[in-house]
């Protein structure tokens, strides 16, 4: 083989490895922007879990007022819909 055909040879095979080094870039740099994406929608939950966790909370409290309540004027509340006797 000659050198100029040697060199052709090689001048291929590195355009090819540049191409996929720019393929292998484009997918990094995707990886990169879901990755961004995904911590943003993770703190959007905690944030929701929290905010859930601290209705959730209020409600019982509520509910264990309501409750004292009605004990301590002898009602009984009425049936919620779903609720079986």
């Amino acid at each position: 083989m000659s050198e100029t055909e040697e060199l052709r040879r090689r001048l291929e095979a590195l355009e090819a490895r540049v191409d996929e080094v720019e393929m292998i870039r484009t997918l990094r740099d995707t990886q990169l922007e879901h990755g961004k994406l995904l911590e943003a929608h993770t703190k959007t939950l905690q944030e929701h879990g929290k905010l859930l966790g601290a209705l959730v909370s209020g409600q019982v409290a509520m509910t264990e007022q309501l409750q004292a309540v009605t004990d301590h004027l002898g009602v009984t509340p009425p049936e919620q819909p779903g609720e079986e006797n």
